[in-house]
């Protein structure tokens, strides 16, 4: 494509960019040594890495963009990694979530608790697969109608995700009422730290995924995308903030036994 074409309409901030690599960073090596030091028990955290280190690509190609804006490759690298990063981070709210069921032995709808940690992650996988093939046609785009269209399959991939974030989201109410029948809450059995780290970081997500559809609907010259703003306050925001809920309020006692909890055992959850 053309390096005479504006592709942000705004010089990148190359300050919020260099944060945005270093804070990223740092909780991806925090996540890699509780991995390590949890002897691999909290293996669902090489989500959180694949996402932070995801995050730290995209804005460490905003960086490079600020001394070559009109350069289309650091442009390519981080639209790519950003709007598709945060698939893996979704997916490590749906696994943590299932992993409190698991522990429980609870099931619901008398189905293998698998199931649901299979769908959850399988349209993860079917979302990330749609956005990367969008993001392959804009990395290849010859001209603004390919970029156009790149972007239109990436919106539908973002579309998918937030759908079945929203999914999630109404799995996590059916659970909590199912249990209130039997006195219990999620908080008495997943604790404060866990369920405000998997409620917070789901409710980020979609703010980042409404942000998203609205701004790839807007297309390639809308208002939103051409606006740093917006993309620092609904999308750089909202992930450093699912991403340290995730981490630092790590549920690790929950997952270091599998005893049923009393109130379980007890009603025969």
């Amino acid at each position: 494509m053309s390096l005479n074409i504006d592709f942000y309409g705004y010089l990148p901030n190359r300050s919020v960019a260099i944060f945005a690599v270093a804070y990223f960073g740092i909780f991806a090596l925090i996540s890699i040594l509780q991995i390590i030091l949890g002897c691999y028990k909290h293996y669902w955290k090489i989500l959180l890495v694949l996402g932070a280190i995801g995050e730290a690509i995209g804005w460490g190609a905003r960086i490079w963009s600020h001394s070559s804006p009109t350069d289309w490759m650091p442009y390519t690298i981080q639209l790519c990694s950003l709007v598709v990063t945060p698939v893996f981070i979704s997916a490590a709210t749906y696994v943590l979530f299932c992993r409190i069921i698991e522990k429980l032995d609870f099931r619901l709808f008398n189905m293998p608790n698998w199931v649901y940690w299979a769908f959850f992650v399988a349209c993860d996988i079917i979302s990330l697969a749609i956005q990367t093939v969008g993001g392959v046609e804009v990395s290849n785009a010859r001209d603004i109608g390919s970029v156009e269209s790149g972007g239109s399959i990436m919106r539908a991939g973002i579309i998918f995700q937030f759908s079945n974030t929203i999914c999630f989201t109404i799995l996590i109410f059916i659970t909590a009422l199912r249990l209130r029948k039997h006195t219990l809450t999620l908080l008495d059995l997943a604790g404060w730290s866990t369920l405000s780290a998997m409620c917070i970081a789901t409710l980020m997500l979609l703010i980042r995924n409404g942000y998203r559809i609205v701004e790839l609907s807007e297309g390639w010259y809308g208002y939103i995308m051409r606006t740093e703003r917006y993309l620092i306050a609904l999308d750089m925001v909202p992930m450093c903030v699912a991403i340290f809920c995730l981490v630092v309020f790590a549920p690790q006692m929950l997952f270091s036994s599998r005893q049923r909890h009393g109130k379980a055992q007890e009603y025969g959850l």
